[in-house]
This record gives C-alpha cells, sequence and structure tokens, in this order.
C-alpha cells in the first residue's frame, strides 16, 4: 500500500464532495460522520464529476444525469447490480488525509483484468 496525503482533514466540508487531483487521476473526498471516503470522481455514464453534485447521507447524486453512489462502497443504492465507482482505502495521520491510490475497491475493471490474468 503506498498513501500519498492529499489534505487537510479541516479542508473537507460536510455538505459536499472536494475534488482532488493526483497526476491524471481525479477523486473526490466526502465526510460522513467522522469517516472519510475517496472515491473516483467520474460518473460512468459521461464522466461528470460527481463532487459537483448534491451530497446528503453518504449519498452523492450526480448534477448531470441523477445517478446515485454511496461513496462508503461506490455502489448506486437503488441498484446493487449496476456499475459501482471504484473508492480508495482512506487513513487520517496527523491530521492530513492520505489516500492509497494503487489500491482501488470495487473497481470492475481492476476485477476483469485480475480474472484475465488467472486464466
Amino acid at each position: 500500500m503506498t498513501f500519498v496525503p492529499v489534505a487537510r482533514l479541516d479542508q473537507i466540508p460536510e455538505e459536499r464532495g472536494m475534488r482532488v487531483k493526483v497526476g491524471e487521476l481525479a477523486f473526490a473526498l466526502y465526510r460522513v460522520g467522522d469517516a472519510i471516503h475517496a472515491m473516483e470522481d467520474a460518473c460512468p455514464h459521461a464522466g461528470f464529476p460527481l463532487s459537483k453534485g448534491r451530497f446528503v447521507d453518504g449519498v452523492i447524486v450526480c448534477a448531470a444525469h441523477g445517478l446515485c453512489y454511496d461513496v462508503r462502497t461506490g455502489q448506486n443504492p437503488e441498484n446493487a447490480d449496476g456499475f459501482p465507482i471504484p473508492c480508495f482505502r482512506v487513513r487520517i495521520e496527523k491530521g492530513m488525509v492520505e489516500v492509497d491510490l494503487d489500491d482501488r475497491i470495487n473497481d470492475p475493471r481492476r476485477e476483469r483484468a485480475q480474472r484475465r490474468d488467472r486464466d
């Protein structure tokens, strides 16, 4: 695991996502209670930044298309069989939010590649 510091904990708002870009990778940080969650910041429908959507009770709603995703799991709460948004492991160290950008959770592209490598 390679954790990268991406923001101070006190920078992350409670009422919306905070877009972060590291290299070519754009993701958003979300505060849900005392926890911080990181999820890719692109709606699978057309790539619109999810962080620009409405954020309520741990769910972000895409401002462009109305699709919703639970930032804790990456799943659409209305369609668990749908395409999940990849999430990342997060840890807090001395007030800094660190994200493991090498370990995408719920990434169907990565899972397909791993299956191809095994076969």
